[in-house]
């Protein structure tokens, strides 16, 4: 996949586009995705339009939490099989464009053929345009699809709903409407050692500082790391990350982890002492393994 920043080029010219922000590229980005390439017919380039960095982070002041980082919805759309990722800079000059700007520039930076977007997609400044504005628009320049809303049994699929999700510990839920398991990936550092003082020796995380982590608790989760899957017991606790990793001695220091949520076990308990500490811990492995 050719990742492409604000410039024209000969790949993005009468390609088929998915337009949008992406984050967590979840069931309902997938089905734009799936669109574009039935589009395409295997005859004309595929690509995604989105921004960098995402205009919710400039747009408003507080911190702000993602379900994918820059790299990860990188990687999960050259996954899906996507020819190029085209990044508009996204700063306070270009929020201030008019729906009409932003249209236009679609065609100066990519020239594509068709672009399509999701229904509730807002753009321009004051959030002015959407899905059917764009539509109008680009009459004349570029075909725009608009693919209506994503549902399930309990409403929209959305990036807002798989949040709300995973901060309330609903792990197995929010992977359904992601369609894969939710993850973070980051690097091994030392720790205090305490689990191997119990016997049960962690690996713990840094993450990037903008990746949204699940309610605190204790998790069952998937370890991936040198083409290897490991099952894990994560403790998470005040973006302290920790994972005892069954059937695995060795040093991991500096290595690119990657941890997939499958369960929340139960949340966070203070222990009078280490031996219930460590009979938690071994009940906790024990609902893992089904023994």
């Amino acid at each position: 996949m050719q990742i492409i920043q604000g410039s024209l080029q000969h790949i993005t010219q009468g390609s088929v586009c998915a337009l949008g922000n992406f984050d967590g590229v979840h069931r309902a980005h997938q089905e734009i995705i799936s669109r574009i390439k039935i589009i395409a017919m295997g005859t004309k380039k595929t690509g995604v339009i989105t921004f960098h960095p995402p205009p919710v982070s400039v747009l408003h002041k507080n911190e702000i939490l993602f379900l994918t980082t820059r790299s990860e919805k990188e990687a999960i759309l050259a996954a899906l099989g996507v020819d190029f990722l085209y990044y508009f800079n996204f700063d306070e000059k270009f929020a201030q464009q008019t729906p009409e700007e932003f249209a236009d520039l679609i065609y100066q930076s990519i020239k594509p053929a068709v672009v399509v977007v999701g229904e509730n997609f807002h753009f321009g400044k004051g959030r002015r345009g959407n899905a059917r504005i764009l539509k109008e628009m680009a009459q004349g320049k570029y075909e725009v699809e608009i693919v209506p809303k994503i549902k399930d049994e309990e409403g929209v699929i959305s990036s807002t709903r798989i949040r709300e999700l995973l901060l309330l510990g609903h792990i197995p839920r929010a992977n359904q409407l992601l369609g894969r398991e939710y993850s973070i990936t980051g690097e091994v550092i030392k720790g205090k050692g305490k689990g191997t003082l119990l016997g049960f020796p962690t690996i713990n995380l840094r993450i990037a500082k903008e990746k949204l982590l699940p309610l605190d608790g204790v998790y069952e989760v998937k370890v991936e790391f040198s083409n290897q899957i490991y099952t894990g017991a994560m403790f998470l606790h005040h973006n302290q990350i920790e994972v005892h990793i069954l059937g695995f001695c060795g040093n991991l220091y500096g290595t690119q982890v990657t941890i997939k949520f499958l369960h929340r076990l139960r949340g966070i308990k203070k222990f009078p002492n280490d031996e219930s500490l460590k009979k938690a811990i071994i009940q906790d492995i024990q609902k893992i393994t089904h023994c």
